[in-house]
């Protein structure tokens, strides 16, 4: 899989730079995030076995001990060993969940950046005015040697990042997917015990934590998603508020060439069909709903 460290993706200007540092920032911020969620969730649930234990001095953790656990010493390492695997298990999907959602934020920022040079294509060029050269009109690209390169080179860059994406979304298919199907139903089974937990409790507060978890693990893949498809749609906007009249003939052309290229949007799929994007995310909890429904009106 290609790299962002490419010098296909590098910044060429101090604008590139900043967006950049800026998606950097908004990663690791999100990712600070997760990890305080999933440390929480941590926390809390080995504080609802204790509280559990506390009311009931018979409960039982449901797992198998070979040692005896009526006393508190041994009740609390059955809960060290119930709680400890999950725990990494947890980390390990947030690893997964955080390095798929950086994939489609830095193609978000790399779409920005072609975006805002595209806008600013012809800004060097002088004025979008031609210039009169001894009664020869003179365009923007011919007074400016470099502009037609510059085009080119974006060119390339959104097919790069329309290759990338699609990478993406075909190496991690089948893990995103799972994530959609295994969400929705731990959605509604973690609504569903919340409503029998007492609102005062510290099992409700874990299901709270674990919910909220939940729902942004789905979040972070169908908002970048999301966010990737809405860059790539105004690309071709982009060009037409450049200030493309002072180009040649020909580069117009080739203009309007990259516009009928670019008016196809980049839209990160699962399973072929399903794309990431917020009326996804939306179609989850309609589903997650649906079925604690269900459930509630069984029982």
């Amino acid at each position: 899989m290609i790299q962002f460290s490419e010098p296909i993706f590098a910044p060429y200007t101090k604008k590139d730079e900043e967006m950049l540092q800026e998606a950097t920032r908004n990663t690791y911020r999100i990712i600070k995030y997760m990890k305080l969620a999933v440390g929480l969730a941590g926390v809390f649930w080995p504080g609802s076995l204790f509280a559990k234990r506390y009311q009931d001095p018979n409960a039982q953790v449901y797992i198998y001990t070979p040692f005896e656990t009526s006393s508190w010493t041994g009740y609390s390492f059955s809960v060290l060993m119930e709680v400890s695997p999950i725990g990494w298990i947890g980390y390990g999907h947030l690893a997964i969940d955080c390095l798929i959602a950086t994939y489609y934020a830095q193609a978000e920022v790399q779409l920005k950046i072609i975006k805002y040079n595209l806008e600013h294509l012809f800004d060097s060029s002088g004025a979008t005015d031609r210039v009169q050269d001894g009664g020869r009109i003179m365009y923007g690209d011919e007074l400016d040697k470099d502009l037609r390169h510059r085009f080119v080179h974006y060119i390339q860059r959104y097919e790069t990042v329309a290759w990338f994406t699609k990478e993406v979304s075909d190496i991690f298919n089948l893990a995103i997917a799972f994530e959609l199907f295994s969400s929705s139903a731990l959605l509604c089974l973690v609504t569903f015990v919340m409503s029998y937990s007492p609102i005062m409790s510290v099992a409700f507060v874990f299901f709270s934590v674990v919910l909220v978890v939940l729902l942004m693990r789905v979040f972070l893949y169908c908002y970048f998603g999301n966010m990737v498809q809405f860059q790539s749609e105004s690309v071709a906007t982009a060009v037409y508020l450049s200030g493309w009249l002072s180009a040649s003939p020909r580069l117009r052309r080739d203009l309007l060439i990259a516009m009928l290229r670019w008016s196809k949007d980049i839209t990160p799929v699962v399973a072929g069909i399903v794309p990431l994007s917020l009326t996804t995310y939306v179609s989850v909890l309609r589903s997650a709903y649906s079925l604690f429904a269900v459930l509630s009106t069984r029982n």
